[in-house]
């Protein structure tokens, strides 16, 4: 059996070119988790999330596509770097969430890089040292 969480969070604002395509941080060894975290992009824009938890990974994510990896349990926070095709960026921390994983259960949670009114997953707004420092 596996639990499935859905954020559908406050992610507008502006998106950002990607400016590190193909940073993604190294595997965590050769072990494989069954605990994935769905980013989709359904903004208009390129955007580019840091995964911040047991393990990091920096990962671009383009307009209208979705980018999967695989976690161990933990708690975990994103923080996003949204930029507009002039190259004016803002940036964003999301709420911390918790990847959860027993013997009969593991979790599957996506999370959709767009605004959504009234969404389940908060995010406020951090400064280019916040993002960069992490």
């Amino acid at each position: 059996m596996n639990s499935k969480k859905r954020y559908t969070g406050c992610f507008g604002l502006v998106l950002c070119a990607l400016l590190g395509i193909g940073l993604i941080a190294a595997r965590v060894g050769a072990q494989t988790f069954p605990n994935t975290i769905t980013f989709e992009n359904q903004s208009g824009e390129n955007a580019l999330v840091k995964l911040i938890g047991p393990v990091r990974w920096s990962i671009p994510v383009p307009n209208a596509t979705d980018r999967a990896i695989n976690v161990p349990a933990g708690n975990y926070y994103i923080l996003t770097r949204y930029c507009d095709s002039q190259g004016r960026c803002s940036y964003s921390k999301g709420d911390p969430f918790t990847v959860i994983q027993t013997a009969t259960q593991y979790s599957e949670i996506t999370i959709t890089l767009h605004k959504v009114p009234n969404g389940n997953y908060h995010t406020y707004p951090v400064t280019v040292a916040d993002f960069d420092g992490n």
